[in-house]
């Protein structure tokens, strides 16, 4: 309009010159021309004076000033860490230079269309986004112009646009209609924008703000649509203005684009100077009467020195405003107390993390949340939008905290999906630990923009199969999104999506899946052992049957206790009772009834009806020929066990039986009930005897002393009393529960009583005295039943936390837990013969478990109450000698797994035991410096005191026997006559293995100082040193032609060498632990190895690569040993056991085994997290 007016008036004032020049050249001119010479002076003057005003006036319209400086006193002032927003124009100060500026160049007539895109770039926190939407914005909002609200672009900017454009047009429209005519053609976008401008004449200004997100949010479909769009528009319609603010980081991404040519002339926002700075500290301070003292402003001004200071600056003065408020004075102490410019932030965001505290395990779960706003493009860092929905109660518990403190913001409106992002990226950068953080999982976060960058294309062509994953794009992203579960994070729903839709077209998918499955197998096995069998058994079936996958099923299987579902209730199954003889169950269920069932097979035997009464309780009598049980309706009934006929009823209770129990002796029947007394019945006659009375709340629980002259009972009021019989008096108060008192169980020898608290605890007492011996903790939730073994070496617990507990009742270690039920656990009892247990549950089951669950394994041996430290074959494979940490040596048939010899009691930890290869003859070392020589008959054939010896060795012939000593040194003695013979030194620390060679030339010692030595014993001298492993080694095995040595290693490794060179020959990599054991096969093909990961491996010895894994036992491997057929492999555990191997498992027998012990099928939810399709 301007360059208009200029145009005019020079062509106006040319005219009255032409004019005025003719008329004083010719002496007869008409009296037009000379009215014009008479007026052209004063007129050319008042045009030239009405130019000017029109211009001013025209320039006032164009360019309106500041917005008006109305501020409410009680309004802040300061936005923190959020941009200035329009209506804060009033509070905006520093920029007004570049605000007009910016201004100008959107009112210039612009011929190139690129220049009709104005790009205002700089660093993060420089202010973009405050001078577009408080600088500009305000100033334009004037006759001549239509600007749109401003947007950033997100995962869909054509969809954010289309929001503005409906919300601009008063929402006649939905935005789906308008996004649909945009993903149509983006050249659309120029219609809408006409048709909003709402007049020929008037400019329409389209803000684009955090124009970046193109870049780091928005994939390359979408931001491809996008610039084709914003092109359209500047290109064919010079009233259109495109503003955006860019990150300048961002701008090479851009430029490498098809519109390059759109961003050629961006316009960089300056810094701000000293004095710009004051500005922004003090005059929105003074619009709500708020003062500062003498040079804290300067002090401000010079602390802002670092590269986040604007938005550091604004977050300390909105701290500093909240913590002083309108009309106070900010005071030097007040702001070096926030921290000052640079620690405000930082401080602010520790102080959450402390509040959150342990409840939210600390800063690790606050990084972890925060890492989910996080993206990276490259070597920069953007904020990234994360839907509220998708966050769980703990995560958002931590995202309030934030949005609270200002460092987070919420965008939650009616009727649409609600964000939360970070309220300004400094916070990636100031605060010190999510600095860390995000740089240490830089490349995480970079991959999970990709694979999000990717889901987005995919959603925008509307998940068309071109767009699917394939091949190497495929694994990266399965490995990304896999990353990201295994971290805490969490990729969108659409990209997790994409995956699964791309992973059920790809054919190589399924053997990823079974590798994976078989690696998240490991992890379950603990917790949820049923699943983890489930698991491993889809891997191998509906996948591809790989390493990976065996070795979950060997892993599930050895951690798999269940065996049987007692199936039959329909409701709470209350309370379980083993037969005495152990060929039955009786299960008392809130359905009404109580069942027999095969112990064996888990069939349902009998149903013992109780008129639809719940039945709490059962016993059975000590000839296994009866049961009772005990319901609400008040009454004990005495059922016939073979045909479940109905014997008697035991009345007098006044109030709901609770328990019942049978005595030892078979005499007495005892019951409990909510009446708070303990009614004794004779067994035969069914009369009262007794009736006990001293609790003062439900009784529950009831035990008898294995001699039935004590009866023991649990209540509410958190006390156990011990009667006596004969007197019907308490003689014992058992106290220390702070909650109610259920369970509880007498010793088999008498001596104890164990009871199970409300308090989550499970306590022994003195059975005579009262004192407590033992506390018993781990459950997280009620304990309501107690059983011991019949051993009475063991103590199980049943719990609402759904496990049952088996923990040693001397020192409350935990032997096993018992997990698979999918509700509260009330009842456990044991097996007469102490190896299996039963169990009820509120999930309407009983289950059997067995203590030490069968494997893999061809031969179980259990008993040591120790690690298992080596086992060794007997020379003729026919029995088995385990050497524990316990002090015993014990020798089993291995065959049937049974004791065969008895158990060698020792006076400390045994470390080694070996057989002769000649005879029955046991050496045996051990850690109180004891080495000794057992014959036939278990008598010590000789015994010497040396320093402590790790380990034995038999030479070949049975004439000596080697041993690695503590304090380095490998001797030699005389199997005969229990003489030292040689002594060899050089290690330099502990000697660990030693082991001969098959000619008994050549012996070879490994040690803590990482060598193995090798020795000519003839002429006791040291061959080689091989060196080469990074940690401990463990152990050594010669190959039968003594030409290579295998070593295992704690580098995790095992390796192979030369022994004429001590050349290494290979490395065998592939366990995930220590290296504990290695043994070489008596054909000289396989190496096998123990590792503390559990497994036992075999190798090829002439390729070196891994064949199989074999086994798998609960803890670290010890030992090693080749049967002399090279068809078994047997290793020693510090799980306790020693476990026999097939070296050739029958995965069909394993995968039969496994089916039988599971009770369930995946669920839906469980089998898309572990990427399988849903269930047919």
């Amino acid at each position: 309009m301007q360059l208009l007016l200029q145009v005019l008036l020079v062509l106006v004032a040319s005219l009255l010159g032409i004019v005025t020049n003719y008329a004083t050249n010719e002496n007869d001119v008409p009296w037009l021309l000379q009215v014009l010479q008479q007026v052209a002076i004063p007129a050319i003057g008042l045009l030239i004076v009405t130019m000017v005003v029109v211009q001013l006036v025209v320039h006032r319209l164009e360019n309106p000033g500041p917005p008006p400086t109305d501020w409410p006193r009680d309004r802040v002032p300061y936005p923190g860490l959020d941009a200035f927003v329009e209506d804060e124009a009033a509070v905006f100060f520093g920029r007004e230079a570049q605000s007009e500026d910016l201004t100008r160049r959107l009112h210039e007539a612009q011929d190139r269309p690129a220049d009709r895109l104005l790009v205002l770039v700089g660093a993060s926190g420089s202010g973009k986004s405050s001078l577009v939407r408080a600088g500009v914005m305000p100033r334009l909002r004037g006759r001549r112009w239509s600007v749109l609200p401003a947007f950033s672009p997100g995962p869909n900017p054509l969809a954010a646009m289309a929001s503005v454009i409906s919300a601009a047009d008063g929402g006649r429209e939905p935005v789906s209609a308008v996004l649909r005519r945009l993903r149509q053609d983006p050249a659309a976008l120029l219609a809408e924008l006409s048709r909003l401008r709402a007049g020929r004449f008037r400019r329409m200004l389209v803000v684009v703000d955090q124009f970046e997100e193109l870049v780091t949010l928005a994939g390359e479909r979408e931001r491809t649509q996008f610039l084709e769009a914003l092109h359209a528009c500047v290109t064919r319609d010079a009233r259109i203005r495109v503003l955006a603010t860019l990150r300048v980081d961002f701008l090479g991404p851009l430029l490498a684009t098809d519109h390059a040519d759109l961003f050629q002339h961006p316009v960089a926002i300056g810094a701000l100077g000293r004095r710009q700075l004051a500005q922004v500290v003090e005059q929105p301070a003074t619009l709500v009467d708020l003062s500062f003292a003498p040079g804290v402003v300067e002090a401000i001004v010079n602390d802002a020195g670092t590269d986040d200071a604007l938005p550091l600056l604004a977050y300390l003065l909105q701290e500093l405003y909240f913590a002083s408020g309108p009309g106070e004075t900010v005071t030097e102490e007040l702001y070096r107390g926030l921290g000052g410019v640079a620690g405000t932030l930082a401080r602010q965001a520790d102080h959450i993390v402390a509040e959150l505290g342990s409840a939210d395990d600390g800063i690790d779960s606050v990084l972890g949340v925060l890492l989910r706003f996080v993206t990276v493009q490259g070597q920069e860092t953007a904020r990234r939008r994360v839907p509220l929905a998708e966050l769980t109660a703990q995560e958002r518990r931590v995202v309030d905290a934030f949005v609270e403190a200002r460092l987070l913001m919420s965008d939650v409106r009616a009727g649409q999906e609600s964000y939360a992002q970070v309220t300004h990226e400094a916070l990636f950068r100031q605060w010190a630990p999510l600095r860390q953080e995000v740089e240490a999982r830089a490349e995480q976060l970079r991959q999970r923009a990709e694979l999000e960058r990717w889901a987005e294309d995919w959603e925008s062509s509307g998940r068309g199969a071109d767009y699917l994953l394939t091949g190497e794009r495929l694994a990266l992203a399965q490995r990304w999104l896999l990353a990201l579960r295994e971290s805490g994070q969490a990729a969108t729903e659409a990209a997790q999506s994409l995956v699964e839709s791309s992973q059920r077209r790809d054919l190589a998918f399924l053997r990823r899946v079974s590798d994976s499955i078989g690696q998240q197998v490991l992890g379950a096995v603990d917790q949820q052992p049923e699943q983890a069998l489930l698991l491993a058994l889809a891997a191998l079936g509906e996948c591809t049957p790989t390493p990976k996958a065996r070795r979950g099923l060997m892993t599930a299987l050895a951690f798999s206790h269940g065996r049987i579902q007692l199936d039959g209730h329909t409701d709470t199954v209350r309370h379980v009772a083993w037969s005495p003889d152990g060929l039955l169950l009786a299960t008392a269920s809130r359905d009404g009834t109580a069942r027999v069932f095969d112990a064996l097979s888990g069939r349902s035997v009998r149903v013992l009806p109780s008129e639809g009464v719940m039945v709490e309780g059962v016993a059975w009598s000590p000839d296994s020929a009866r049961i009772a049980s005990v319901g609400r309706d008040r009454v004990v009934r005495i059922w016939d066990a073979a045909s479940g006929e109905p014997l008697r009823l035991l009345t007098g209770a006044s109030d709901i039986g609770r328990q019942v129990a049978w005595s030892p002796d078979g005499r007495w029947i005892a019951g409990s009930s909510r009446d708070q007394r303990v009614r004794v019945w004779d067994a035969e006659t069914g009369d009262l005897i007794r009736e006990l009375r001293g609790h003062r709340d439900d009784v529950w629980g009831l035990a008898w002393s294995p001699d039935s002259a004590h009866l023991a009972s649990s209540s509410h009021d958190q006390t156990a009393l011990v009667w006596d019989l004969a007197t019907g008096t308490p003689v014992t108060t058992l106290s220390g529960h702070s909650d109610f008192v259920e369970g509880i169980a007498w010793s088999p020898d008498g001596r104890r009583i164990a009871t199970g608290s409300g308090d989550h605890t499970v306590r022994v007492f003195d059975a005579r005295s009262g004192a407590q011996r033992l506390l018993v903790r781990g459950h997280t939730d009620y304990v309501w039943n107690i059983a011991w073994s019949p051993d009475g070496q063991m103590l199980a617990s049943a719990s609402s936390d759904q496990s049952v507990r088996i923990v040693d009742a001397h020192d409350a270690k935990v032997v096993a837990v018992l997990r698979g039920h999918s509700d509260t656990v009330w009842g456990v009892t044991w097996s007469p013969s102490g190896d299996r247990l039963a169990t009820s549950s509120t999930d309407g089951t009983g289950r059997i478990w067995d203590l030490r669950p069968g494997g893999a394994e061809r031969l179980l041996l259990h008993g040591h109450r120790g690690p298992v430290n080596q086992a060794a074959w007997s020379h003729d494979d026919t029995r088995i000698a385990t050497a524990s940490d316990d002090g015993t040596v014990r020798v089993w048939d291995a065959t049937t797994g049974a004791l065969s010899g008895g158990v060698i009691q020792q006076t400390g930890r045994v470390w080694s035991a070996a057989w002769s290869p000649l005879d029955d003859r046991l050496a045996i070392s051990t850690d109180d410096g004891v080495f000794r020589l057992v014959t036939e008959n278990r008598a010590a054939a000789f015994d010497h005191r040396v320093p402590v010896v790790e380990s034995v060795a038999w030479s070949p012939d049975g004439s000596r026997v080697a041993t690695g000593d503590h304090d380095g040194t490998v001797r030699i003695w005389s199997a005969r006559a229990g003489v030292e013979l040689v002594s060899l030194g050089g290690h330099q620390d502990w000697v660990g293995r030693v082991a001969w060679s098959s000619s008994g030339r050549l012996l070879a010692s490994v040690s803590d100082d990482r060598t193995c030595r090798l020795w000519d014993v003839a002429e006791c001298r040291q061959l080689t040193v091989l060196r080469g492993h990074d940690d401990y080694v463990d152990d050594v095995a010669w190959s039968p032609d003594e030409g290579r040595v295998a070593t295992a290693s704690g580098d995790w490794t095992a390796a192979v060498w030369d022994t004429a060179t001590g050349r290494r020959v290979e490395i065998l990599k592939g366990h995930e632990g220590r290296v504990r054991a290695v043994a070489w096969s008596p054909d000289g093909s396989r190496i096998a190895t123990g590792s503390d990961d559990r497994t036992v491996r075999l190798w090829s010895s002439d390729t070196f690569e891994e064949i199989a894994i074999v086994g798998v036992h609960q803890d670290r491997l010890a030992s090693v040993a080749w049967s002399r057929d090279g068809t078994r492999l047997l290793t020693g555990s510090f799980d306790g056991t020693a476990r026999v191997w097939a070296a050739e498992p029958d995965f069909d027998r394993l995968e039969a085994e496994a089916r039988g012990r599971v009770f369930r099928v995946l669920s839906d939810v469980e089998r898309r997290h572990h990427m399988l399709p849903p269930s047919p």
